[in-house]
């Protein structure tokens, strides 16, 4: 693995959390929702990007995936999603 790649896409990561976090004070709080998924999402991608993903967790990815594809799912689906 190349470490400082690896270091670099968390750092990426991190940087977009605190900016995220930032903005949940000001946006909806349908949106809280999509952040969550949408960091989940890119933690698994960097996850993936260096080999760190096994067969379980290629299956959350894809769901994670899936559900980020559509954000404006009603919030029932979205709920109801989340109960897997």
């Amino acid at each position: 693995m190349d470490k400082t790649a690896f270091k670099e896409d968390l750092f990426n990561l991190v940087s977009y959390m605190v900016t995220s976090a930032r903005g949940l004070h000001d946006e909806p709080a349908e949106y809280r929702t999509f952040r969550m998924l949408d960091t989940t999402g890119r933690l698994l991608e960097i996850m993936e990007s260096h080999d760190l993903l096994d067969p379980f967790l290629m299956e959350i990815k894809d769901a994670v995936d899936d559900e980020r594809s559509d954000p404006w799912r009603t919030k029932a689906r979205s709920n109801a999603w989340m109960q897997w």
